[in-house]
């Protein structure tokens, strides 16, 4: 049973009396009852007739065997009696029992196969098992089965008691009576204090000092200008000022020098590794998925980069929201001004940057669980709310429906994941307009120049079909005869007649072996006619085409699908039904709607390759390669150099077999509920590879029979050239309608020379291709006359037709040349609009027939689903309306957290109803007020609030003040904040010397000690030092994780953490006193200093605090290090001060004041 079903179905028991105990137990079973069950209910109108069929004696059987089991084991908390109807389910009459609970009807009268209390009682799942401790008796079992199967009879009548289980939820009510959910007041003015004091510098000073006046205490003086850029350099950079930078500043006596100083920090590079590893703390950032394996995440460091620039840049708060949400979307995206790249689009990755199971058991129950902590990310990090909490039931505290939830849901149902080439698209764009506009210029000229040759190249057809026919008639049959393969060129029968015809042997060899395949083969175009060719009537010929077609046809539209479902462990049964419209899950024969064409990158362009088209090749003897017979989604039309997939709408599995009708290669993955399949033995076959092995169409068949009942979609990458006309269910490998040719027929239809009247149908062909009449007919024609070249003439004045496609070939490739290396990011793609239903009770085994909207929370906006896509788009323009008044109270108030170690609401991540009310609720509207009206700058605020009198207070503790104000909410004083672990980690490196402050690229492997090794860990290990890159770099490797940060409290990544936890552990002074890292850093600390040219021992002592700690040692501070070290000479018998300095290096490191800001 699970963890929920524990929380909301325990029950009490009287331990003295054993019909009470029975009674509990069988009651919980019948709660059970109420949730978690996936049921085909039979309608509430048939039950009539099942008590009509009962057995004589139903009722006394019920009696008997049926009441005394609902009567001790249910009735406690479903029954009118009791008052209770846990579930929805009430028990105590036949109306109540047949209705059912939340999840439908208990029973299906008759039917107990179907019947949801048999499920629960027989423990047939787990997610079944009731009662919950103890599987009932099997007696009791076959009881409750025999009255099922006897149509269920009941005496009891009346109707259900209303009586519901429910709490009342008024979104309305709810949305009024807590704060947050009001709108930002954006007319809040500071309040009127003393203007005359000078501790007031700003506007946010007002607010602070109001609250402190009403309290009767006053602020902190100011800190010292030591510790103030001590301060400013943790806060926005997370790095140690360098003693040189100290000694400027504090020597600086400009009035202006605190400003210049805080804007030099706030243009820093630096700035945005700081501040992006706050935000990576609100996406549960890491590089590889967790679980048992631990894979990694693809190119999950981009998205690192990618937050770390967007600080830098200050990037507008709205937008980098919509980014978030809809990133891949937008039109004219932000690009990184260094390589060009698409931006915007790397922003979607946070929704893959969760834990993933490799290769789940329960594929749909894995997919709820990951979609919830989708949804719960997104909802703390952008909204400050607990949305996860109503995936079960309405939000018990907030404004937030289950609707909300499950309506949020299907903006993720509706996306996918993509790995997303993002090089430079300002210049795919142009280039893909470039090669557009140059087949459009040149297309028709091409054609007709290709059409102009057809004559001559079939211009000796008349002399060679018959002869070749003759020869093959003439082939001697019988066992030990000579095959029609044997009549090569210097075959005696073929040299004499090509000879006496002044005809090419090797060419009169070839017209025979084509023959004798194309008489054999109905896909050929010209079987009808190599028939004739060779004996047969043309009337029966044409009658042969004709009724191939029918046949044809008629097998298109008889085709049945299987369906093989699992009925009981380990046994299948297979059922067959014909065809049905949903079972061609996608044609690009024909145009295709919004809805329906899906792609990824540019290489299938904006809709499938129309009939008739050319395909250009890179032979200039052969420049087109064929005309496009059928519609079909093509990635040669214009460069196969972009890069691109192609994917289904997603649909329903309702057959065994999924079939793809395809030319070229391709890697198939077939998406089963959202779920990556990385590696693992279960869903293995998701994947295939498709290779035409030539330029024919074939079909390939995918098994896909375990994910009957499924939500799919299917995406094809090419791997070089690649065409797919469809994908559609069938039973055996589909059938291709076999047109005829209108325009053979005709000629069979006729009294014209075979041969002759052939070449005239092909020239005509040429003829209607040429001035804009191309249709399938006259591509398949042509398409023969390309693929039959080594039958035909080659035309002597090829040259212009040669040197205008080499003219156009040059300007294809040049442009070519400027399409971009790919460069892939993680993100998402918009796939078909999918609106969840509500499952019930959170259980993905019970869901209901509601489908929920897509849309944003009821509260805020009309629940109105999008027309087309999944509608992220409008979904992030809603979250970022200022009507919404969480997305800009809840980012300035993490500015205040992290400034602070406290945000105004302290509860960062939940400003709902049961997180902390707000300690200055003006102060934070004015604060998002201010936020939106200067462009969303984030540094804006930061720098609004580091100016402040408020921030550059001392943190020393005032008893008078503390008394009043103990827990400091009122910010008289600042507040006393340890330094983060990746601060502390890459204070170490900057304080030794070996920091190395390159930006950006993947980042070095973590260090993986032998202690941390296990049996799936990766081979290798990254330096102990991580390069010297900072901690933002290294890699975050979920089942790794470097212990030295996480000593120091840094979040383990499953899930927002805004505010992490403030620890005083004794593994804090173990790692610093034990960990190899830190002896390393403070050997190459010692080795820097007696490099540094200070020679005396009170000048390398006094030369390390500077480093440390920005300041010189107090007196007795320098007459101790410089004893100890002396002391640390005499015990190792030597003069040699590295050792001694290493382990005053190691003894600062250890000290307090180098892990505190203040």
């Amino acid at each position: 049973m699970n963890r929920l079903s524990r929380s909301w179905f325990s029950c009490g028991l009287n331990k003295g009396d054993v019909l009470i105990v029975s009674f509990a137990l069988l009651m919980n079973c019948f709660r059970r009852i109420s949730f978690g069950w996936v049921v085909l209910v039979l309608a509430l109108t048939a039950w009539p007739f099942y008590m009509v069929a009962a057995e004589p004696g139903g009722g006394e059987f019920f009696e008997n065997h049926v009441r005394p089991l609902l009567i001790q084991n249910c009735y406690k908390c479903h029954s009118a009696e009791a008052g209770k109807a846990k579930g929805e389910l009430l028990l105590d009459t036949r109306a109540g029992l047949l209705k059912g609970g939340d999840a439908g009807p208990a029973i299906v009268p008759g039917n107990p196969k179907e019947s949801l209390l048999l499920k629960a009682v027989s423990y047939e799942n787990d997610d079944l098992q009731m009662p919950p401790k103890n599987k009932l008796p099997d007696n009791d079992i076959e009881k409750l089965t025999q009255w099922i199967e006897m149509g269920a009879p009941d005496p009891r009548d009346g109707k259900s008691a209303e009586i519901t289980d429910k709490d009342d939820f008024d979104i309305s009510k709810r949305k009024a009576e807590h704060w947050a959910w009001k709108p930002v007041r954006r007319d809040i003015k500071p309040p009127s204090v003393d203007v005359a004091s000078s501790w007031s510098k700003t506007s946010i000073d007002r607010f602070i000092l109001a609250r402190l006046k009403q309290a009767k205490i006053a602020p902190n003086g100011p800190a010292s200008r030591l510790t103030m850029i001590r301060r400013l350099y943790f806060d926005l950079l997370g790095l140690p000022p360098s003693p040189s930078e100290i000694e400027a500043f504090v020597s600086d006596l400009s009035p202006l020098a605190y400003e210049n100083l805080v804007e030099r920090l706030l243009a820093s590079p630096h700035f945005g590794e700081r501040w992006g590893q706050h935000w990576l703390d609100l996406v549960r950032f890491a590089e590889t998925r967790g679980h048992e394996a631990d894979y990694p995440i693809p190119q999950a460091y981009r998205y690192r980069n990618y937050i770390v620039r967007a600080f830098n840049a200050d990037v507008p708060y709205n937008d980098l929201v919509i980014e978030h949400v809809a990133g891949d979307m937008v039109k004219q995206p932000r690009l990184d001004p260094a390589t060009r790249e698409n931006e915007s689009a790397k922003g979607p990755g946070f929704w893959h940057l969760g834990e993933a199971t490799h290769s789940p058991v329960d594929i749909r129950g894995d997919e709820c669980n990951r979609v919830h902590n989708q949804i719960d990310v997104f909802s703390k990090a952008f909204l400050g709310m607990t949305m996860g909490c109503a995936r079960c039931h309405d939000h018990k505290f907030d404004a937030i429906s289950t609707e909300d939830y499950y309506a949020f849901a299907g903006f993720l149902q509706s996306s996918g994941y993509h790995l997303k080439d993002v090089a430079d698209p300002i210049t795919q764009d142009s280039a893909f307009d470039e090669l557009a506009k140059l087949r459009a210029d040149n297309e028709a000229k091409l054609v007709i120049e290709y059409a102009a040759t057809v004559k001559t190249r079939l211009s000796r057809l008349a002399d060679y079909l018959p002869l070749a026919a003759v020869i093959l008639n003439e082939v001697p049959t019988g066992k030990d005869a000579p095959k029609p393969a044997d009549y090569i060129a210097s075959h005696p029968t073929v040299k004499s007649k090509a000879e006496a015809a002044k005809l090419n042997p090797d060419k009169l060899a070839a017209w025979v072996a084509y023959l004798d395949k194309a008489r054999g083969s109905v896909a050929d175009p010209l079987h009808g006619i190599v028939k004739v060719a060779l004996g047969q009537s043309r009337g029966d010929a044409l009658a042969s085409m004709r009724k191939l077609e029918a046949d044809t046809i008629a097998q298109a539209k008889s085709i049945k699908i299987i369906e093989t479902v699992e009925d009981g462990e380990r046994n299948y049964v297979k059922s067959e039904r014909g065809w049905r419209a949903e079972d061609m899950v996608a044609d690009y024969r024909r145009k295709q709607g919004s809805d329906e064409w899906f792609t990824g990158g540019k290489q299938f362009g904006a809709g499938p390759m129309e009939v008739g088209s050319p395909v250009f090749g890179g032979d200039p003897n052969r420049p087109i390669k064929e005309f496009n017979e059928n519609g079909a989604a093509r990635n040669d039309e214009l460069s196969t150099r972009f890069s691109g997939l192609i994917r289904t709408r997603t649909f329903g599995v309702n057959g065994d077999m999924l079939w793809y009708r395809y030319k070229g290669k391709a890697d198939v993955f077939m998406a089963v509920n959202s779920h990556r399949q990385v590696a693992g033995p279960l869903h293995g076959i998701v994947r295939q590879k498709l290779d035409s092995k030539g330029d024919e169409w074939k079909w390939h068949g995918h098994r896909v029979r375990d994910y009957i009942g499924f939500r799919v979609h299917v995406e094809f990458t090419p791997r070089g050239n690649f065409a797919l006309e469809r994908v559609q269910f069938g039973g055996s490998e589909p059938p291709v309608i076999r047109t005829v040719n209108s325009r053979l027929a005709n000629l069979l239809k006729s009294d014209a020379d075979l041969a002759g009247g052939l070449v005239s149908v092909f020239v005509s062909a040429a003829n209607d291709q040429s001035s804009g009449k191309a249709n399938r007919e006259t591509s398949q024609l042509l398409n023969w006359v390309i693929r039959q070249g080594d039958l035909l003439e080659q035309p002597a004045d090829l040259g212009k037709a040669a040197a205008g496609f080499a003219a156009f070939q040059k300007q294809r490739t040049e442009i070519e040349k400027t399409i971009p290396s790919v460069s892939w990011a993680l993100t998402l793609l918009d796939g078909s609009g999918e609106d969840e239903s509500i499952l019930v009770r959170g259980n993905h085994k019970a869901p209901t027939n509601e489908l929920v909207p897509r849309s944003f929370l009821e509260a805020l906006a009309k629940r109105e689903a999008p027309s087309r896509g999944s509608g992220r788009m409008a979904l992030g323009k809603q979250m970022v309306d200022p009507k919404n008044p969480f997305v800009s109270r809840v980012v300035v108030n993490r500015v205040w957290h992290h400034l602070f170690g406290r945000g105004i609401v302290e509860t960062v991540d939940n400003l709902g109803a049961t997180g902390k009310a707000p300690t200055h609720p003006d102060l934070l509207d004015f604060l998002a007020s201010k936020l939106m009206e200067h462009g969303w700058s984030l540094k804006d605020i930061i720098r609004q609030v580091v100016l402040s009198s408020t921030y550059r207070q001392s943190s020393k503790p005032d008893l008078a003040s503390t008394k009043v104000d103990p827990n400091n909410y009122l910010l008289h004083r600042m507040p006393i904040r340890r330094l983060q672990g990746e601060v502390i980690r890459d204070r170490l490196l900057a304080v030794s010397g070996r920091i190395d402050k390159r930006q950006f690229g993947k980042g070095p492997m973590v260090h993986i000690t032998p202690f941390m090794r296990n049996n799936r860990s990766p081979g290798g290990s990254g330096p102990m030092d991580g390069d010297g890159r900072r901690s933002i770099y290294v890699e975050v490797r979920r089942n790794h994780l470097e212990p030295i940060l996480m000593a120091f409290d840094k979040p383990t990544p499953f899930s927002t953490i805004g505010k992490r936890v403030v620890s005083n552990s004794p593994a804090q002074p173990l790692i610093m006193l034990n960990n190899p890292f830190v002896h390393a850093q403070a050997s190459i600390w010692a080795n820097a200093l007696l490099k540094s040219g200070a020679a005396a021992t009170g000048e390398l002592v006094n030369l390390a605090y500077r480093q440390a700690f920005g300041r010189d040692p107090a007196p007795w501070e320098a007459e101790a290090a410089v004893g100890f070290i002396e002391s640390q000479k005499k015990e190792a018998g030597n003069d040699s001060l590295k050792e001694p300095l290493a382990d005053l290096c190691h003894t600062l490191f250890n000290v307090k004041e180098f892990v505190f800001v203040n």
